[in-house]
């Protein structure tokens, strides 16, 4: 999935900027206090969770409307935003010097780092699929470059949103 991620080094800034202004941002609006974290599976959680990876996917396959690899940014501003203030949240967890929600909230921070990673090389590949077919009905070409990129990776994409699911549901912040 590597070989497709072609971007510049601006762009690549831009992304490290708008996440450190998230994180500066959170910092500004949340308290400076520790977070304590309890654990248990609720299944309202487990629903929201489940809702939450399918719209980050859903987001980046329908931007690929857009025969443009810029058109990407537009979803990763608000989830590179989103992972700011996740950083932050990791780090106001730290203050508890508890290892298993450190732990825990780590692996969180991870699966959605890679969450965020796969559906981006997703989106770029559809991208990339569509622009080599040479259909005349572009909706047709979509259509059949989503189910041909999504087939080929329907395993690693389930397996980074069940992680993303299960982690963002069995921890409640306190």
């Amino acid at each position: 999935m590597l070989e497709n991620l072609k971007l510049r080094r601006s762009t690549y800034l831009i992304f490290i900027v708008w996440g450190a202004i998230a994180f500066f941002l959170a910092s500004v609006i949340f308290k400076f206090q520790p977070l304590a974290v309890s654990f248990s599976i609720n299944d309202h959680r487990l629903l929201q969770g489940l809702l939450r990876g399918i719209l980050l996917l859903a987001a980046y396959v329908v931007i690929t409307i857009f025969p443009t690899r810029i058109a990407i940014v537009i979803p990763s501003f608000f989830y590179f935003g989103m992972l700011g203030s996740y950083l932050w949240q990791f780090l106001m967890v730290v203050l508890t010097e508890n290892w298993r929600g450190i732990a825990m909230d780590l692996l969180f921070v991870i699966s959605y780092i890679v969450l965020i990673y796969c559906a981006t090389m997703t989106a770029f590949q559809i991208i990339n699929v569509v622009q080599k077919n040479r259909s005349v009905y572009y909706f047709s070409k979509w259509f059949k470059s989503v189910k041909r990129v999504l087939k080929a990776h329907w395993l690693s994409l389930l397996v980074v949103t069940g992680a993303y699911v299960v982690l963002w549901s069995m921890f409640n912040l306190t």
